[in-house]
């Protein structure tokens, strides 16, 4: 491994976006404002297909009144309907509420062009007089804006005029230029630094084209995510099917598991119930980790959001795409776990009680892909125990999820780094040929998860 490999990175919003994982990423302009805004749509885009995830994609004709009698008769009917029935209902409707909440954010990208069509209709001899200084726009343009906004049903305030005729046009111009997920999942934040910016700035459309080109597939990566996770899969696998992951590691799909951490063996598991009682903070089923993100954006879960980006030919990154704060959660370091004596000093993350640890050797995930230092002051991250009871129909049973959390701010692209807690292991990360594995022991068979051994 280079020195370049070993470099930490900064904290500092500019630099991060240089480092690292930004080596094999196309260039961002305007790094500052694009993590500022792009936080909020990839937030949006979580949140919206969260909703949709439940229902699946489909194209339905969606039933819409603008009666407000027949809107009370619609949701009578579903109070007189039966619990699975209502359920059904009420989750195909949120979906496709959401998904026009997407067409109607995207549907405003053509606004601009149907009123440059307008413009084209008015008589030159019908324009008024300009009362205000020069600007983009033609007065053709300024009266079409205006027909338009009182025809479909804008407020015709001055300054609403003017507001919406130089975003619509930002807009129409992204969209002819082949940006479209940013616009599919804009936000207010989105909207604010386009009417902000000035020509003398340079060119929007190439600034937000350079965030498509590093977020859009990112954004496509997500809605996938959620998509899965909706369809109850919540082991990641989905990310070794991306051709940069493929082309470093090659690891079975039953091998690779970023929802939660299981027994090796039924036994030690029934000496470790008898032997141990922790202390459970949540009754959650296995903690729940993969429902803790859609709160809102100041949720202390960003295991959505993180990413594995090549780092070079050998090994890969893991970082955020989205500020990380100090306490907050990333996810689920993979592996089984053990209640021996035979600890493993290349594969093992010693617990909390004696003989407890956990064995990556042959389950692996996202995280267990992190870079690793020998130094403590290198770390940005630490792994937690976390005692969780585990349900199995009307039997629960105490286990634990290995989390990893953040112990410092991460910047987004900014490598997540973990201090080695034994020197073998530290090696281990450092070779090629163990992270072609993923880090795990022998290059796993695909299949699925079986039943724990005895």
């Amino acid at each position: 491994m280079s020195a370049a490999d070993d470099t930490t990175c900064t904290s500092s919003p500019t630099d991060s976006l240089v480092l690292g994982a930004q080596s094999h990423l196309p260039t961002l302009l305007n790094p500052v404002k694009a993590v500022d805004t792009m936080t909020s749509i990839l937030w949006n885009c979580v949140k919206l297909n969260n909703t949709i995830s439940k229902y699946g994609r489909q194209t339905q004709q969606i039933w819409s009144t603008t009666e407000v009698e027949k809107m009370r008769l619609y949701v009578d009917d579903i109070a007189q309907r039966e619990y699975e029935e209502a359920v059904r209902i009420v989750r195909r409707d949120n979906a496709l509420l959401a998904g026009k909440d997407m067409q109607g954010r995207y549907n405003e990208t053509v606004y601009w062009d149907i009123i440059s069509k307008g413009a084209k209709l008015i008589h030159p001899a019908t324009l008024p007089t300009p009362k205000e200084p020069l600007d983009e726009f033609t007065m053709a343009e300024k009266v079409a804006t205006k027909v338009f906004m009182r025809e479909a049903g804008f407020g015709t305030s001055v300054e609403n005029q003017r507001r919406c005729r130089n975003l619509w046009k930002k807009l129409s111009e992204m969209r002819r230029a082949g940006i479209s997920k940013i616009l599919l999942y804009r936000t207010n934040e989105f909207d604010t630094y386009c009417k902000s910016f000035t020509q003398d700035a340079g060119s929007l459309t190439d600034v937000v084209m350079s965030w498509e080109r590093v977020y859009g597939p990112l954004l496509e990566q997500l809605e996938n995510r959620m998509m899965k996770q909706g369809a109850e899969d919540f082991t990641g696998v989905s990310d070794l099917l991306h051709a940069h992951v493929a082309e470093i590691i090659d690891v079975g799909k039953s091998s690779w598991n970023n929802a939660f951490n299981k027994w090796r063996f039924k036994r030690e598991a029934s000496t470790f119930a008898l032997a141990c009682k922790p202390d459970v903070a949540s009754d959650d089923p296995l903690w729940c980790v993969a429902d803790q993100h859609i709160a809102s954006e100041s949720g202390r879960n960003k295991s959505i959001f993180i990413f594995l980006f090549r780092r070079n030919n050998r090994f890969l990154s893991v970082c955020p795409i989205v500020p990380v704060n100090q306490g907050d959660l990333l996810g689920v370091f993979a592996g089984e776990l053990r209640f021996s004596n035979d600890f493993d000093n290349l594969y093992g993350i010693r617990g909390p009680s004696e003989k407890l640890w956990l064995d990556y050797s042959q389950v692996t995930g996202t995280l267990n892909q992190m870079k690793v230092s020998q130094h403590r002051n290198e770390a940005n991250v630490q792994l937690h125990w976390e005692p969780v009871n585990e349900h199995r129909g009307k039997d629960s049973s105490v286990s634990w999820i290995i989390s990893v959390r953040a112990i410092k701010a991460i910047m987004p692209f900014e490598e997540i780094v973990r201090e080695a807690p034994q020197k073998e292991q530290y090696l281990l990360h450092r070779s090629e040929i163990f992270a072609k594995r993923g880090f795990t022991k022998n290059k796993p068979e695909s299949g699925k998860w079986g039943a724990a051994k005895t």
